[in-house]
C-alpha cells in the first residue's frame, strides 16, 4: 500500500497482507492510522490462526484499529513506543498482545478479547493515556497498565477472570468506573495507594477498595452493590457527593477527614451497617441527607449546615432528637423527615411508614416550621379526612 511505503497517508492504511506490514515496518514514525483488515491474507498455522508482527516503526500518529479479525491470534509491534490509539474489538482467538515498548497513548479500548489473559507491555509499561476502556475480556491482570501515572478516563468491567486492579495514578482527571469483574464471584480488589485527586469514582461489585491517599472527589464518589465489610479513606477531605447503595456486608464507614460535601450524601439499603459514626468532622452538606436502611445510631457531631433535604429513615430502633434539635435550629435548611422503626424505610421522597417519626417543611421567609407526629391510631375515614386538608 502506497501510504504504509511513504511512511505516511491523511487516510487510514489498512494491513491486509504480511507485505502490508513489511512496509510499515521500515517507517521508524508513521504519521496517519493504521488499521488491520478482518480479512486478513496473512499465513495461517495449523489451528488456522494469523499472526501479525511489526517490528522497526517506533512512533504512529493517529491509531491502530483492529476489529472483527476473527482467525487473529497474535499482534506484536516490537519497537512501537507512542501511538495515538489502540483499538481492539470482537477478536474471537486473539490470545497474544506484545507491545514491548510502549508507554504512552491517547486512548486504549479492548472490547470483546475473550482469549487475551494477559498483556505483554514490557519495561515500566503505560505511562500516561488519556482514556483506558475494558470491557469483556479474558484478562486475568493489568500488568502492564498499573504503572500508569496519568488518565483521564478509567474504565473496566465485565471481564470475569480478573481479581484484582491496582494503580499508582495520582490524580483521574474525569472518571473512573470499576464494575461486574470477577464474575460476580467473590469481587474484585482494587488499590489505588498514590491516588490524591479524582473527579468522578464508581465502584460495584468489588471485594475491597483502598483508597489511602484520596483528598478531594469533585464530582461523585459512588459505591453500589459490593461485597466489601469496611471502607476508610482517611485523608479525604471533600467531595461532590457520596453514596453507599446495596452494599450488603458493608459494616462500617471511615471517613474521619471528611468536612465538606458539595452535593448529595446518600446511604441506603446496607443492611449490615447498623452505626453510621465516621463522619466526626462532616460540617457542611450543599445538597441533601438521604439516609435508609436498618441502622440504630447515627453521629454527626460536626453538622452546621444541609442545605437540600434531610431524610433519615430506619427500621431500627432509633432517637431523632439530635436532629430533630439541628431542624429546629435551622442546620437543616430542606424538607425535613427523621423516621425509626419503619417497616420499609425509604429513600428521599418517600412517606415514613412508621407512626414514630418526625418531619417539615421550609416556609419561605419565615424559615423553618418543626411538625412532630406522635403516634394515632385512627379510622380510614379520619385519615381521608386529614389528608384533605393539606391537599
Amino acid at each position: 500500500m502506497r501510504g504504509l511505503a511513504q511512511c505516511s497517508n491523511s487516510a487510514t492504511s489498512t494491513i491486509v497482507s504480511s507485505a502490508d506490514a513489511s512496509a510499515l515496518a521500515s517507517c521508524t514514525t508513521y504519521s496517519g492510522s493504521i488499521a488491520i483488515a478482518s480479512n486478513l491474507a496473512t499465513p495461517k498455522d495449523s489451528n488456522g490462526h494469523q499472526q501479525v508482527v511489526v517490528n522497526g516503526v517506533k512512533e504512529i500518529s493517529g491509531n491502530l484499529t483492529v476489529t472483527n479479525a476473527i482467525y487473529l491470534s497474535s499482534l506484536e509491534f516490537g519497537d512501537l513506543t507512542t501511538i495515538g490509539g489502540i483499538e481492539l474489538g470482537s477478536l474471537t482467538v486473539l490470545s497474544t498482545l506484545t507491545f514491548p515498548a510502549i508507554n504512552e497513548v491517547t486512548t486504549l479500548n479492548f472490547t470483546a478479547l475473550a482469549g487475551l489473559q494477559t498483556l505483554s507491555f514490557g519495561g515500566k509499561g503505560l505511562q500516561k493515556a488519556s482514556s483506558v476502556l475494558i470491557t469483556n475480556t479474558g484478562l486475568s491482570s493489568l500488568e502492564g497498565i498499573n504503572n500508569l501515572q496519568q488518565v483521564d478516563t478509567f474504565n473496566v468491567n465485565n471481564n470475569p477472570s480478573l481479581t484484582n486492579i491496582s494503580l499508582a495514578v495520582t490524580s483521574i482527571t474525569n472518571s473512573l468506573d470499576i464494575e461486574a469483574n470477577d464474575g460476580f464471584v467473590s469481587g474484585l480488589s482494587t488499590s489505588f495507594p498514590q491516588l490524591e485527586t479524582a473527579t468522578n469514582m464508581t465502584f460495584r461489585n468489588c471485594s475491597e477498595i483502598l483508597l489511602p491517599a484520596l483528598a478531594n472527589v469533585t464530582q461523585d464518589l459512588g459505591f453500589y452493590g459490593n461485597s466489601f465489610t469496611s471502607f476508610s479513606a482517611p485523608n479525604l477531605t471533600t467531595a461532590g457527593g457520596i453514596v453507599f447503595v446495596d452494599n450488603t456486608q458493608l459494616t462500617n464507614i471511615s471517613l474521619p477527614m471528611l468536612k465538606t460535601i458539595n452535593g448529595t450524601y446518600q446511604i441506603a439499603n446496607n443492611t449490615e451497617l447498623k452505626v453510621i459514626d465516621g463522619f466526626q468532622q462532616l460540617s457542611i452538606i450543599t445538597g441533601a441527607l438521604d439516609f435508609s436502611g436498618n441502622f440504630t445510631n447515627v453521629s454527626l457531631p460536626a453538622l452546621t449546615q444541609v442545605q437540600g433535604a434531610f431524610n433519615m429513615q430506619t427500621s431500627g430502633q432509633f432517637d431523632c432528637s439530635a436532629f430533630n434539635t439541628d431542624n429546629t435550629n435551622k442546620v437543616i435548611r430542606g424538607n425535613y423527615v427523621c423516621s425509626s422503626s419503619d417497616v420499609k424505610p425509604g429513600t428521599a421522597g418517600t412517606n415514613p411508614s412508621s407512626t414514630s417519626s418526625s418531619s417539615s417543611k421550609p416556609t419561605g421567609a419565615a424559615g423553618h416550621v418543626e411538625v412532630n407526629y406522635p403516634a394515632i391510631v385512627v379510622g380510614t375515614s379520619l385519615i381521608g379526612a386529614l389528608l384533605q386538608l393539606f391537599l
